[in-house]
């Protein structure tokens, strides 16, 4: 195989002025033009994998249910994962996700997303230019609707410290999972795209939620604009999981009716013991995606060439399916007949 040798005189003339810089390029240029298609492929996979060794992604709020998920789906996709969560005590399980992969990564507890200290020197240990961000560390729809105020400071104020500590290590690359709750009452009702956020910024969502979520957004694009950052975000539907735990989000209620179907007591086919409370009305349909095609999109959206990202800001809503609760009561019914609910 041709050795790839820059002359000696081209190396100082680059060393020395800017024109050196395209006399390298132009010597590189005319040793690849005399290698053959092999042995550029040979080359081309040994830069692919030189990249791919020097890339990690830390997880911010990794200890989360989507957080654990997405850990173990990246490494057993081979990415390095930095997991790193404002718990003290990393659960055994993310400590199992992240070094279940071919290139085993590091757990960090102790990192609240609104200390801009902690922030700081996780950034300065872990990560660098080659390294991809997912901010994850977001209080769900219920718990921002109780404590408004205390979301805000984790969900936007985080999100600003976490750009802040990236710009200083050059890392450009930030992904976030925004949901279908910035969807306002004048959003579509079918095919609504992310695209339809960007160019609607000042709908209103109708709650604290969505409104933190567009502030994120706005952060994310003032990073791009401002440090030549490569945000990108998904907007998630509600998640199917066998989960026995999850988190507290509206869409929990399918999972919650599941479970406890096989456990109502009946007699000849009727409850008669306590039925399910549906939290929501059971004639609204709302979207799903189960949680192994999430983790697909998520991983698809990191791993996208900046070119093959067509979207405005970089935002693309990850598709599912939608059922109401009563089309979801009546397929538990064909299993359970006695499942009762109100």
């Amino acid at each position: 195989m041709r050795r790839m040798v820059v002359n000696t005189t081209v190396r100082r003339a680059a060393l020395s002025h800017g024109g050196g810089v395209r006399a390298l390029s132009s010597d590189l240029s005319e040793l690849l033009r005399e290698m053959s298609n092999q042995d550029l492929d040979m080359r081309l996979e040994a830069i692919k994998a030189e990249k791919k060794r020097r890339q990690a992604t830390l997880i911010i709020g990794a200890a989360g249910a989507v957080g654990k998920r997405l850990c173990h789906a990246l490494s057993q996709r081979g990415h390095r994962v930095i997991a790193s969560d404002r718990m003290e005590n990393i659960p055994g399980t993310l400590k199992d996700a992240v070094s279940d992969g071919e290139r085993p990564g590091v757990c960090v507890g102790g990192i609240d997303v609104t200390d801009s200290e902690a922030l700081r020197a996780l950034f300065h240990e872990h990560a660098d230019e080659n390294t991809t961000v997912w901010n994850l560390a977001a209080p769900l729809s219920v718990e921002t609707a109780m404590d408004p105020t205390v979301a805000e400071a984790i969900t936007v104020g985080g999100m600003e410290k976490v750009l802040s500590a990236m710009s200083e290590v050059g890392a450009k690359r930030i992904c976030f999972t925004d949901s279908i709750g910035s969807f306002g009452a004048e959003a579509p009702r079918e095919n609504a795209t992310a695209k339809w956020l960007t160019e609607n910024p000042q709908q209103d969502p109708g709650s604290d939620y969505g409104r933190q979520k567009r502030g994120c957004r706005e952060l994310m694009d003032q990073f791009r604009r401002e440090h030549g950052g490569d945000p990108r975000f998904a907007v998630l539907p509600g998640v199917l999981h066998s989960n026995p735990v999850w988190g507290n989000g509206t869409t929990e209620y399918a999972l919650d009716a599941l479970l406890a179907a096989p456990h109502q007591e009946t007699k000849l086919g009727l409850p008669t013991g306590e039925a399910y409370v549906c939290p929501i009305d059971p004639d609204i349909a709302m979207p799903m995606v189960f949680v192994d095609d999430l983790m697909r999109g998520l991983i698809a959206l990191q791993e996208a060439e900046p070119h093959e990202l067509t979207e405005p800001e970089n935002g693309y809503c990850i598709p599912g399916l939608s059922f109401t609760p009563n089309e979801l009561f009546a397929e538990i019914r064909k299993h359970h007949p006695g499942f009762g609910f109100r």
